[in-house]
This record gives C-alpha cells, sequence and structure tokens, in this order.
C-alpha cells in the first residue's frame, strides 16, 4: 500500500466547564467490584448532586503508572478520577471518545481518538488531560479514529485505527501520521502486547498481528473458524483479552460466544459459558494480569468469572440490567475490577 503523510492540526480543545448531571438511578456508568468480581456497586459520583449515570462508557483507562488514577470516555468526552473512581471531574467536552490510551512512561501524556462534530480526531494531553491539542483531523466525514494505542516499547510511537478500517502510525508522538494498512474493515481495538508485537481487532475480520510496532500487519486466522453451534462463521467481533503473562493466549468476545487461542491464534476453540441459549453475543472479556487462570467476560448485563482458565464459569449477578461494555482489572490490586456499562454493542 502506497503510505501517505497525513499533516495535524494545532486547534486546542477547551477542558469541560461543568458536569454532566446524570440520571437518577440510572443503570448505565460504571459498576465497581472490591472482592474479585463477587459484588458490584456503582461508582458514578461527581459530587453530592451529580453523577453519571446515564452515561454510556465507550472506554475505561488506567494511568499505567498509578492505576488511582483513571480516564473514562463516552459521547459526553472525558471524565478523569484520581482516587479509584470514588468520585469523577468532567475534564473535556466537544469530542465523542472511542478510545483512550495512556503512556506507559509518563502519568502526563494520553491519547484520546473519536469524532469531533463530523471529522475523526485523536488529541494529546501533556498535564494529565487538563488540556489538550488536536494531533489529527480525519479529512473524510463520519470516519471515526475508532482505537489509540502508545508502543510500550517507544512512546513516540502511537498506532490509531478508523472506522474504514485504516491503521496510522506515528512515529514522532502525532506530529505526522502515515497509513500503514488498510483492514477494509471497521477497527474496534488496536493494543501493544509487548515491546514490538500490537494486535487490530476489526469488527468482521477478527485480529491482525504486527511484530514491527505497526509498520507491516499479516491477519490471523479466526475470521475463519467455524462454530459448532452455527451454519456460518463469526459476524462481529466485540472485545479482545489478552494473557500478558501466557504468550499466545487471547479471547475474543463474538457475536456467536467466546474463543480462546493458546497457539497465538493458529487455532481457535470456543468456550462455552453456562447459559440457556448456546448461540450468544459476549460483550466483553478480561484476563487478570496476574493470575492467567482468572478469566472475567460478560453476556450482556451478565459477568461470569472462571478461576481455571475457562474450564468452568460462576456466574455474576449485577446490580443493573445494561450491557457490560468493557472489563477492567487493576493491574496491582486484581481483587479491583470495574464494569463499563451501556448500551448494546
Amino acid at each position: 500500500m502506497k503510505k501517505i503523510i497525513l499533516l495535524c492540526l494545532s486547534l486546542t480543545l477547551t477542558a469541560a466547564s461543568c458536569n454532566l448531571l446524570g440520571t437518577a438511578g440510572g443503570a448505565k456508568g460504571i459498576l465497581k467490584s472490591e472482592d474479585a468480581a463477587k459484588n458490584f456497586q456503582t461508582a458514578n459520583v461527581i459530587n453530592a448532586k451529580q453523577n453519571i449515570d446515564g452515561i454510556s462508557i465507550n472506554v475505561l483507562a488506567f494511568d499505567t503508572r498509578n492505576a488511582e488514577t483513571m480516564y473514562m470516555g463516552s459521547a459526553s468526552g472525558i471524565f478523569k478520577s484520581t482516587d479509584g473512581s470514588k468520585s469523577w471531574v468532567h475534564i473535556l467536552t466537544g469530542i465523542t471518545v472511542s478510545d483512550i490510551a495512556t503512556d506507559p512512561g509518563s502519568s502526563d501524556v494520553l491519547y484520546a481518538s473519536g469524532l469531533a462534530g463530523r471529522n475523526g480526531k485523536i488529541i494529546r494531553s501533556g498535564d494529565g488531560g487538563s488540556t489538550w491539542v488536536d494531533v489529527y483531523t480525519e479529512p473524510s466525514n463520519t470516519n471515526a479514529v475508532t482505537s489509540v494505542a502508545i508502543s510500550k516499547a517507544n512512546s513516540r510511537i502511537v498506532l490509531a485505527g478508523l472506522a474504514t478500517g485504516e491503521i496510522l502510525r506515528s512515529i514522532d508522538e502525532g506530529k505526522t501520521w502515515q497509513a500503514s494498512t488498510d483492514l477494509e474493515d471497521n477497527i474496534v481495538r488496536i493494543r501493544f502486547y509487548n515491546n514490538t508485537t500490537a494486535y487490530a481487532m476489526s469488527l468482521t475480520k477478527g485480529l491482525s498481528k504486527s511484530t514491527d510496532q505497526g509498520a507491516t500487519w499479516n491477519p490471523l486466522p479466526v475470521g475463519q473458524v467455524t462454530l459448532p453451534q452455527t451454519s456460518g462463521g463469526v459476524r462481529k467481533f466485540l472485545d479482545v483479552g489478552f494473557d500478558y503473562k501466557l504468550p499466545g493466549v487471547i479471547f475474543l468476545a463474538t457475536d456467536q460466544g467466546l474463543l480462546r487461542t493458546i497457539d497465538d491464534g493458529v487455532t481457535w476453540g470456543i468456550m462455552y459459558l453456562p447459559v440457556r441459549n448456546t448461540t450468544l453475543q459476549v460483550t466483553a472479556t478480561a484476563i487478570n494480569p496476574i493470575d492467567s487462570n482468572n478469566v472475567l467476560t460478560a453476556v450482556g448485563s451478565t459477568v461470569f468469572k472462571s478461576t481455571n482458565g475457562g474450564v468452568t464459569w460462576e456466574t455474576i449477578k449485577l446490580p443493573a440490567n445494561q450491557t457490560v461494555r468493557q472489563i477492567l482489572i487493576n493491574p496491582v490490586t486484581p481483587n479491583i475490577v470495574y464494569l463499563g456499562m451501556g448500551d448494546r454493542k
């Protein structure tokens, strides 16, 4: 593919001047567990009168150097917590945020991607979210920047995915961008696994892998998986969970159930969850970063927990009836688990 240089704009975005009042008793927002997902409570407070109960969560992210600091992205912009979700501050409006990436080497630097007006955007903060600069504006209308990721080895390298399938790459902290490939399918997630390896998951084609920090990409064969209970294969890939202790182990949340590979995508199998309907849409999945046996996954508003790598599952009842859109496990204290709740994917 011919590489093109994409220049950024220098527009500075303005921090939010007021907080968003949620709907009392709403079932969206964030749920938090402090007992390894046995029990969950809402974690939606802004102040004594305001909350984020009514907000559909698109992404939750930890500050990589301090797990008490968290960021949340939604159609209402960006919220920040510095006390482990006890309270939130609305720090930015004017952009529907689809993803947030925090710098592994600095608590000050983070990127957010999404859609502002009719244009896809990537914005960057160098002061922990107090101020933001627009580092990329997508020329084509309604083409959102759906995902963003920062290299673990070199924070100057940033990857981003578009709704049309292009993967963009910057080697200078977002000052300039190149198109490294075009998957021709909506990019759902881009994540760095280690210093050199990155994965991109698209909505209908599944996973692609890069071993050179996003410069080149190769598809994994998960898109051709045929499941026992269906006449065809997976039609939607909704979330991905990586095992950072056991290389090659990946879980995929799909519209046909939960898939797992233990050989980095060479072969895939289905993980059977204790539900009556054998054809089910799994909306989120995550693996404990300290204990590979501990896996969490969600089907709608129900969470399933495994302590033996997915062989058996326990059903967790939630105090909400919205869809679990993301599962985030605290990397330092993994008994703390967050659920981003919201509209059905």
